[in-house]
């Protein structure tokens, strides 16, 4: 069996990097004149100026994220026989071998549809974990959604059906082996 690798989007990382330099712009925009925008929604141009910065802020950041993701192809998720591993390149230690894993299910928060890694043992996962907002971000997961792990192919090479499809056949014909 080879090793599948899924990699993040250049297309979406593109789409995503001209969404947000257009809302940095219309942020600086709505800084620059909130005096005239005073009439708009509210009288005061204060008011304005902040949703301008945090516009500018946040989008900021997903302009910097998308110029990132657009120079170099940032590996997500690693799938072989003997398991998955989960964003490979930040923490190695989140390689979950699928005896660990009872099976997949499907999750949908609003119009974004997420796939959670049901485990045998999830608190093991947490426990384990030496990175604070990542031990935070997965006992959030385990106590809202029932898994540590949640896959989003937003960001994605693969659209979410054909994550679904990936994961569901290896596990079914690696399970055993584990």
């Amino acid at each position: 069996m080879k090793t599948i690798e899924i990699y993040s989007s250049k297309k979406k990382s593109f789409l995503l990097l001209i969404s947000s330099l257009l809302f940095v712009i219309i942020g600086i925009w709505m800084f620059m004149n909130a005096e005239n925008l005073t009439g708009f929604r509210s009288g005061s141009p204060i008011f304005i100026k902040g949703i301008g910065i945090i516009s500018v802020l946040f989008f900021g950041l997903g302009f910097y994220i998308s110029i990132k993701q657009l120079a170099k192809n940032k590996l997500f998720v690693i799938i072989d026989k003997s398991g998955i591993n989960v964003n490979p390149k930040k923490n190695p230690s989140e390689f979950i071998s699928w005896n660990n894993i009872e099976g997949f299910s499907e999750l949908q928060i609003q119009s974004q549809k997420m796939v959670l890694i049901n485990l045998n043992n999830p608190d093991y996962w947490i426990e384990n974990e030496n990175n604070r907002i990542r031990k935070r971000l997965a006992q959030f997961n385990l106590n809202n959604y029932g898994s540590p792990f949640v896959l989003s192919a937003i960001s994605m090479q693969i659209n979410h059906t054909e994550l679904v499809e990936v994961l569901n056949e290896n596990f079914e014909k690696y399970k055993h082996l584990a």
